[in-house]
């Protein structure tokens, strides 16, 4: 399989991967989410992308779509 053959994966990871109370404080997901992440949709991570809130204590390149 070639680099260019695979499918981007949207996601609001941000690299600053923390759990605190059961929530990532970088993206705002849940441990199941980040988990199953790559089983989702792509339709299905969108969703919860726009459901996600971003960490104003986080700086961080994501907004919530």
């Amino acid at each position: 399989m070639k680099t260019n053959d695979l499918k981007k994966i949207s996601s609001p990871c941000i690299r600053f991967c923390k759990l605190k109370d059961g929530f990532c404080e970088g993206c705002g997901r849940n441990w199941e989410q980040i988990r199953d992440w790559i089983f989702y949709s792509e339709e299905n991570r969108l969703t919860i992308m726009k459901s996600l809130r971003a960490n104003p204590t986080v700086k961080s390149k994501f907004t919530p779509p």
